[in-house]
């Protein structure tokens, strides 16, 4: 891999060249604001509005908690970032990968290859710290990004689906008759896995960074973090012992009014069992206003069509790649 790598400052310097952190935050985060805004749903929005935030400080660990990555690359056309990629282990950290993520080369360089040579820049970082494999998402509507990606040699794991329900709709009436639901407690988390399991292969789940953590719903420490946070969060399991058929979690932002679910309907389900975790999903959040919903939806035609049947629009589809080492 042909990458170039800025070594000269000054008037001429263009390149690649590794972030850095005490002087690069508030270009990347204009960057990353001009190759995203339009496209953000009202939490990537309050996400972008941190990491403003932490870019008008300076200070690098505002900024880790404002959702921005401490390594990474930028591209540099004299005394201006043009390209930033960012860069960071995934989690679980036993998987042994790295997740690239931001990749946005500004409108007026674009078709330059700076696009191709961060991802070659990263891959070559990953491979020098002995990592296993390296992951990302794409846009399934950006056939130039899909094609750098399959040329470097990634290959499609998985996808899903990112569906928006604008805000403002009135919430409908929860079909069928409700199922008996409990409420998820800390220790249901491996209910949760192996729901996610039989719904996501192992290699998109290292992407998408599924670990029982994201599962561990309840608890005083959960609860007061959401609360600080101010927010609210529920979460609930249907099955039979010890064997969830469908899960569902409910978090709402108060703060920047927007509604957050995620729901896990094993494929043997199907469509009832889809729309039964749907339906709970309206019954849990309808007495919240009807500020928009975000849901990032597996790739399971029934539960797709029933989040359509209740309002949702497709926001976006994203691809799942990885590229093992």
């Amino acid at each position: 891999m042909a990458i170039t790598i800025q070594v000269r400052t000054g008037a001429q310097a263009r390149g690649v060249r590794p972030v850095d952190p005490t002087r690069d935050l508030p270009a990347i985060v204009e960057l990353v604001a001009l190759g995203f805004e339009e496209e953000l749903d009202p939490q990537g929005q309050k996400m972008l509005a941190e990491m403003r935030r932490a870019a008008q400080h300076r200070t690098w660990t505002a900024a880790i908690n404002g959702d921005i990555d401490s390594a990474g690359f930028v591209w540099i056309e004299g005394e201006r970032i043009v390209g930033n990629l960012s860069l960071r282990y995934a989690l679980p950290g036993q998987t042994r990968g790295q997740i690239i993520g931001n990749v946005v080369v500004h409108p007026d360089y674009r078709g330059r290859g700076i696009g191709r040579a961060l991802v070659e820049a990263a891959i070559q970082a990953v491979q020098r710290q002995d990592c296993r494999w390296v992951g990302l998402e794409v846009r399934a509507d950006n056939p130039a990004a899909c094609a750098l990606y399959t040329h470097l040699g990634f290959q499609t794991v998985g996808k899903q689906h990112h569906l928006l329900r604008p805000g403002g709709l009135p919430w409908p009436e929860a079909v069928g008759a409700p199922l008996s639901w409990r409420t998820s407690k800390p220790r249901d988390s491996h209910l949760w896995m192996r729901l996610a399991d039989a719904i996501y292969p192992p290699r998109q789940q290292w992407v998408l960074e599924v670990r029982p953590g994201q599962y561990t719903f309840g608890g005083l420490e959960r609860r007061l973090n959401r609360w600080l946070a101010g927010e609210r969060e529920g979460a609930w399991l249907y099955g039979d012992g010890e064997e969830a058929r469908l899960a569902v979690s409910v978090r709402t932002d108060k703060r920047s009014r927007f509604h957050l679910w995620d729901i896990l309907a094993h494929p043997a389900e199907g469509a009832a069992g889809a729309r039964a975790a749907v339906a709970q999903a309206v019954r849990a959040t309808r007495h919240f206003p009807p500020w928009p919903v975000i849901i990032f939806a597996a790739d399971q035609e029934p539960l797709v069509q029933a989040l359509f049947d209740m309002g949702f629009k497709r926001h976006r589809a994203l691809v799942q790649m990885l590229l093992e080492l």
